[in-house]
């Protein structure tokens, strides 16, 4: 592209209210943060971990030459002793979905894939050049359908879908996925990006569920308080993706810093049942106090999405919120389809009852005056 046809195309973004910018986030009440259960910031936790660590600040080579560190050797033979499966860590969950499809999959592969995945496995179908249909968000009779319609037609499909989603805090129905999996025999993808943590080691863990799950993503920058992802698979799959991933042969492997936090965080996640206490018990309040107060949400998780309809409005609210001392991004056109611009609360166990009333009341304000 030319200077000129960029510099259109960000005036357009500008008239839209959709240019982005980079900045610092204030010190306010928090509730854009994905740190879901509070580790990334508590001090206690903090300290305990810096008591034996190592501050081994670079890897300086990819896995393949002298990255492997004895920490992210570690960090993967902890994760199979819990998994009872290979593990094998990239350093996003971006990378990790992205790099799965695309190295698995080819001309020859059907992707059936929910219409409201992550980018990151978009990047991936793309680069891949894989046949791939969207199924209707959460719709296993949908699914069903694609399925009975080109089972016979393919050899190679994989279903990609996620745990909890990330726009509107719902669910899929995993159970209902594996038991189609024995029946038409495609292979399972499943990212848990927003569900590690808050549900322990993740949904497929406490569904006992890992061994029908072909490729297990968890992304470790959420609820696991820090950075990087473990892909969960069999050991074949596993020496493909070191052999054969672009992603993981040509990137600098984390800092083993960062492995030893993220050992410490996996060997403490059974220790963290008060913060998904209070998370749960923060997140139903949340759900009453909206509801009292006619704020629309179909959420029923950690994760609460308000739709207030146009880029202009979401710009609007989040200012004047700020103003009052709560931080809430919009997520806006086009992320979200046209008309459906909003906002999306993480809640975590650090913030007060108190602030959620307060929160919920300005809230109810400003929606009020943009109707």
């Amino acid at each position: 592209m030319k200077i000129k046809e960029i510099k259109k195309e960000l005036n357009n973004l500008k008239k839209i209210n959709n240019f982005r910018k980079l900045k610092v986030p204030d010190d306010l009440i928090n509730l854009s943060s994905n740190d879901y259960l509070g580790l990334a910031h508590n001090k206690n936790l903090k300290d305990e971990f810096y008591k034996n660590f190592t501050p081994d600040l670079s890897a300086s080579s990819s896995r393949l030459i002298t990255g492997s560190s004895k920490e992210v050797m570690e960090f993967e033979k902890q994760a199979e002793l819990i998994y009872k499966k290979p593990c094998i860590t990239f350093n996003s969950g971006f990378d990790a979905n992205s790099s799965i499809i695309e190295t698995f999959c080819n001309k020859n592969t059907l992707i059936l894939t929910d219409r409201l995945n992550h980018a990151s496995i978009y990047d991936g179908i793309i680069n891949s050049k894989a046949k791939f249909l969207r199924y209707r968000h959460l719709d296993m009779n949908n699914l069903e359908e694609l399925l009975d319609k080109y089972s016979d037609q393919y050899e190679d499909i994989l279903v990609i879908t996620e745990t909890v989603y990330s726009m509107d805090g719902d669910i899929a129905n995993i159970e209902r996925m594996t038991k189609m999996k024995k029946r038409y025999n495609f292979q399972l993808m499943v990212d848990e990006a927003h569900s590690y943590g808050v549900f322990g080691y993740g949904i497929i863990y406490n569904l006992n569920l890992i061994e029908l799950v072909d490729f297990l993503v968890i992304p470790l920058g959420k609820g696991g308080a820090s950075v990087g992802a473990m892909v969960i698979c069999n050991e074949v799959f596993k020496d493909y993706i070191i052999n054969k991933s672009r992603k993981f042969i040509f990137s600098t492997a984390l800092p083993p810093v960062n492995h030893q936090w993220n050992l410490f965080i996996l060997k403490n996640m059974n220790n963290f049942d008060r913060e998904r206490a209070k998370l749960e018990i923060l997140k139903n309040y949340t759900l009453k106090l909206l509801k009292e107060n006619n704020i629309k949400t179909d959420s029923n998780t950690h994760i609460i999405s308000i739709i207030v309809g146009s880029n202009e409005k979401v710009d609007i609210i989040s200012s004047n919120m700020k103003i009052k001392g709560f931080l809430i991004y919009g997520v806006k056109e086009p992320t979200v389809p046209h008309g459906t611009a909003r906002f999306r609360l993480s809640l975590n166990p650090d913030i007060s009852k108190n602030e959620i009333e307060r929160f919920v009341k300005e809230l109810k304000n400003e929606i009020d005056t943009l109707l």
